[in-house]
């Protein structure tokens, strides 16, 4: 398997990922980790059902061919819209069939949903961005599933369309994704002085961002942060909006990997909601 984003270069730090490295980090981290050992196993079955989807998608529909739609990043209008993207309801089902057996496997109380149009809860899940992985505080199973299943098909699109974007995503600005719209989940800092990359919670799309400032509300004032014991990760949270976003920071020349840093993080995403903040 191949990241989708692999080998992206952003500010001095290296972008890989998305594959079997990051599986196997994650497989690591689970047995060394007690806070995570209940978690990663659970997360790793999902991953390695999105990463196989994308790579069949990849198979079938082969790389996507993007030109830059200028007109729309002007406007600030995310690249992909949902015509873009080759849903197929047959597809969608078994994707979203197999994702329930992994959730059922880990959580034998959970109730799958059935008789699901998996092709327009998918839509759904496209055109409203809050319906992207842990963007939500609640969120029902078959929401669950639906943004999920959507994962594969943006980082697919993604893989074509982030590269016709170099050397215009500095006047993007926005606190979305310039791929598809999707909002942001992580940060990178990265560089010296060090500046800041938003990292899309659905494509894995990184973009450059102002280092100072809340990307949910675009308060300036507003954002304070929370490191961790060693430095290598900071929780900013906004006192504005009373949303987060969770950081790393990474030495210039190191590799960044925004699938397993997602997970390795997950401590921080506890402090900020018991502390009263939201997802993005």
């Amino acid at each position: 398997m191949r990241g989708a984003s692999s080998g992206t270069v952003v500010g001095r730090a290296v972008v890989a990922g998305g594959d079997a490295s990051t599986l196997e980090r994650l497989a690591e981290a689970g047995d060394s980790q007690p806070g995570l050992r209940r978690l990663v196993p659970f997360w790793v079955a999902l991953y390695e059902v999105q990463f196989a989807t994308r790579e069949e998608l990849a198979a079938v529909h082969g790389a996507c061919a993007w030109t830059l739609r200028r007109d729309r990043l002007l406007a600030g209008q995310a690249q992909l819209s949902l015509a873009d993207l080759p849903l197929a309801a047959d597809a969608l089902a078994a994707w979203a069939r197999e994702m329930g057996e992994v959730w059922r496997r880990y959580d034998p109380g959970s109730s799958l949903p059935t008789d699901e149009d998996w092709l327009a809860r998918a839509r759904q899940a496209f055109l409203d961005s809050t319906l992207a992985p842990g963007q939500r505080r609640e969120c029902t199973l078959a929401d669950m599933l639906a943004g999920l299943s959507i994962v594969p098909y943006v980082e697919w699109a993604a893989a074509g369309v982030a590269p016709t974007l170099q050397g215009e995503m500095e006047a993007w600005g926005r606190g979305s994704c310039p791929v598809c719209g999707g909002l942001p989940d992580l940060a990178i800092l990265a560089g010296d002085p060090a500046a800041r990359s938003l990292v899309c919670s659905r494509c894995t799309t990184l973009w450059p961002y102002t280092r100072v400032g809340c990307p949910f509300c675009r308060s300036g004032d507003g954002q304070v942060y929370y490191a961790d014991g060693d430095g290598g990760h900071r929780l900013y949270v906004c006192l504005h909006c009373r949303r987060y976003v969770k950081a790393v920071v990474v030495p210039a020349g190191a590799t960044v990997d925004p699938w397993a840093e997602r997970l390795l993080t997950l401590g921080m995403d506890l402090a900020a909601l018991e502390a009263g903040y939201g997802p993005g």
